[in-house]
């Protein structure tokens, strides 16, 4: 609803890849299985279509949406994929291996089960993303000291240092970078956002007035932005990391 030059997001990701036609896929980490229904309903070039989770109601979920469809679900440990060597033309990891244990165990599986020339697209936010929520967060939390440290899991898979992890498993690593802007013209539907981290932002014994206290404050400060400038823009900033194996 707020981004300015909307993206189709799956597309821009898929395009990062030298499709050939008639690729066996596996998208591992693959959720609800948007991507891989997307991909069987829209075009029939792909071989296979394999989706894994870690979360065997995630795997039955997506298999559910997707039983009219040409693909395969299963349950399965990214760190140990159930699939011989060199078995996969691509394997996709999107938004997925900043929660693995072991980030490097599971990029050298992919890689394993990659024929050789295959290519593995993982995709991720860049450690820049939105600094000006993070800024106004920032504020905050000087305001409200009680405030808890912002989450920073997706850190431990960015752009910035994804290609390290992949860098000894492939011949060639890519980085694609793709930012865009959150457009808000009014104050309320970004504090509506931040609203949507209490459980991050507050520690559980906080109450609700005190929760409200932080909100007006970030209020405050969107509104004063608007004023100023006629919009609140959010800078998002994502992309991909392709490596491509060697032979």
């Amino acid at each position: 609803l707020y981004t300015v030059d909307l993206v189709d997001f799956g597309r821009w990701t898929l395009e990062r890849v030298p499709w050939q036609g008639d690729e066996r896929v596996l998208d591992v980490g693959c959720g609800p299985g948007e991507m891989l229904r997307g991909m069987a309903q829209h075009y029939d070039g792909w071989s296979i279509l394999v989706g894994s989770d870690f979360s065997a109601g995630m795997a039955t979920d997506a298999a559910s949406a997707a039983a009219e469809l040409p693909t395969c679900f299963l349950v399965a440990d990214a760190q140990a994929n159930p699939f011989p060597d060199r078995f996969f033309d691509v394997v996709m990891a999107r938004h997925m291996l900043y929660h693995v244990p072991d980030i490097d165990r599971a990029v050298a599986e992919a890689a394993r089960v990659l024929r050789p020339g295959g290519a593995l697209l993982t995709v991720t936010n860049s450690e820049n993303t939105m600094p000006e929520y993070w800024e106004i967060r920032a504020e905050a939390a000087r305001r409200f000291p009680a405030m808890t440290k912002p989450e920073t899991v997706s850190l431990r898979f960015s752009l910035e240092n994804g290609p390290a992890f992949l860098k000894p498993h492939f011949a060639r690593v890519e980085v694609h970078t793709l930012s865009g802007t959150l457009r808000f013209p009014a104050a309320q539907p970004f504090v509506d956002y931040f609203a949507s981290t209490r459980a991050l932002t507050m520690p559980p014994d906080l109450t609700d007035a005190e929760w409200q206290e932080v909100l007006d404050f970030v209020r405050a400060e969107a509104e004063a932005i608007v004023r100023r400038t006629g919009r609140l823009d959010v800078t998002k900033v994502t992309g991909a990391i392709v490596g491509i194996r060697g032979d």
